[in-house]
């Protein structure tokens, strides 16, 4: 089930960034490159949650779960960039210099958090999956990974659910697919709760069923990825379509 859905995923993600990069190429901004970013990093995170290119890392470097924290480490940085992505297109020129700090601080915190932490649990009997919700270090890896992805998630849903409802009616791609992106946060909201509730349940005593949280977590993630590949690619086909318009209605005067 994984290598089906990371994997579709990573040949969405290389087509999506080599698109967003020409497209930031021709319009140099903030937003431009942080969505080009976005997805670039995404794409290197879902190729290593693969399981053959985990494993083959793994025997490259010769560090386990090595593929499991770049995978992290990604989707950290993900949630980061299309925080400031967001932030460009949604606040004023004022505000994006100290909302691009505060959210590379808190990623750059949890970053310090979790890489030490790693460290200090892995090793050839562990693997920081909902499988081992039992060993302790694991189980706070993970939730400090996944409050992370919940909180972020949030304001990806509230920014984009906004910046929809303004295009709406108005800018019909660009509406849709900052429609898609909301839809999309609230898939990886989901996502977060999916794994958590798992492992806070198993601290409980009272855990749901592993093999079903095996089931839908990944299904949830990768539903979250395509859905923002989609929605953020959305606005940018809308605006090379408006602009073939023009030149056909240039052509015809």
């Amino acid at each position: 089930m994984d290598g089906i859905v990371f994997g579709t995923c990573t040949v969405a993600g290389l087509v999506v960034t080599a698109l967003c990069t020409r497209r930031a190429v021709g319009n140099p901004r903030v937003s431009t490159w942080a969505i080009a970013s976005a997805f670039g990093v995404c794409t290197l995170g879902v190729l290593f949650a693969v399981p053959t290119v985990a494993q083959a890392t793994e025997s490259v470097t010769g560090i386990d779960n090595v593929a499991k924290l770049i995978a992290h480490i990604c989707a950290i940085l993900w949630c980061a960039f299309l925080q400031v992505t967001m932030v460009d297109l949604a606040y004023r020129p004022e505000y994006l210099r100290s909302a691009i700090f505060q959210r590379g601080f808190a990623a750059v915190v949890y970053l310090a958090i979790m890489v030490p932490l790693f460290l200090a649990t892995n090793g050839p009997d562990v693997e920081f999956t909902t499988s081992y919700a039992g060993a302790p270090k694991v189980s706070t890896y993970l939730l400090i990974y996944l409050s992370y992805v919940l909180i972020t998630c949030g304001e990806l849903a509230f920014m984009c659910g906004r910046t929809a409802r303004r295009n709406w009616g108005i800018r019909p791609w660009s509406g849709t697919g900052f429609g898609l992106s909301a839809a999309a946060a609230v898939l990886g909201m989901a996502y977060a709760c999916s794994k958590g509730s798992y492992i806070l349940t198993y601290t409980l005593g009272a855990p749901w069923s592993l093999q079903a949280e095996q089931a839908l977590s990944p299904a949830l993630a990768g539903m979250a990825v395509l859905c923002l590949f989609t929605g953020l690619t959305l606005p940018m086909i809308g605006v090379l379509r408006e602009r073939l318009r023009q030149k056909k209605a240039l052509a015809a005067d």
